[in-house]
């Protein structure tokens, strides 16, 4: 089917590029912070469904009242738990089918160790280092980078498109075959500028799980566009972060 120079120029205004009218999004810790006002940027915007998944029941729904938009839904789940995002993907799954966009941005902080100081020892700066408990060290890395993977791998049969969309989607040339939007499905991480910083500026444990997470979403943007699906990652500076 031929493409006429007016719906060519059409697919590049701004407004078409950065719509997200119709999307089905889901947005891990989407009730504070960050992954709040990614979600509540989505809604009133016009994405036709805007999961927010955390661990507190209570802060979703807050959050969700905030933004005011029936597409918010509210679902409860820890992403360090194997059962609970197959049950969550299950349950999208079942209410609507397919996701457009999956953004993975659960994160905590962690033991922020100690920088070393001219005058300080050798022992004294090993010391003050291993003072930190191993299984907090080890929970940073499991929301930051583990749960980010594991996450991507239960929603990743929600942003491929059925079957019966392929030829559709051919035709159309789109990556997303369900139709519904323009763009292709994607995954977005929300990684941190400290994953690049060699100072410990935020935490060694925080810095090195984040730079973690930015090469996982590395790997994953050459390993996913076999399926027309595209990863991407954000790494932001300093915000505002609530407990």
């Amino acid at each position: 089917m031929a493409t006429s120079a007016g719906d060519s120029a059409s697919k590049l205004s701004a407004g078409n590029l950065f719509s997200v009218n119709g999307l089905v999004a889901v947005v891990t810790g989407g009730g504070t912070g960050i992954g709040l006002m990614i979600a509540k940027a989505l809604a009133v915007n016009g994405a036709s469904k805007v999961y927010i998944v955390g661990r507190r029941l209570s802060v979703l729904e807050e959050a969700a009242k905030s933004i005011g938009s029936p597409a918010v839904v509210p679902l409860r789940c820890d992403v360090t738990s194997k059962l609970e995002l197959e049950v969550a993907a299950a349950r999208i799954q079942s209410e609507v089918g397919y996701v457009n966009l999956l953004v993975c941005n659960s994160g905590i902080g962690g033991p922020y160790g100690i920088r070393p100081k001219p005058e300080m020892t050798l022992d004294e700066y090993v010391d003050a280092n291993l003072a930190a408990d191993l299984e907090d060290y080890t929970k940073t890395f499991a929301v930051n980078a583990t749960a980010v993977w594991y996450t991507t791998m239960y929603f990743l049969k929600l942003l491929e498109p059925h079957l019966i969309f392929t030829l559709i989607a051919d035709i159309m040339n789109a990556g997303n075959k369900h139709g519904n939007v323009e763009q292709k499905s994607q995954v977005v991480a929300t990684s941190s500028i400290g994953g690049f910083n060699k100072q410990n500026t935020g935490g060694y444990a925080y810095g090195q799980s984040k730079a973690a997470c930015t090469h996982l979403v590395k790997q994953l943007a050459v390993a996913l566009p076999q399926w027309d699906i595209r990863a991407n990652v954000i790494c932001p500076g300093w915000a505002l972060a609530i407990p």
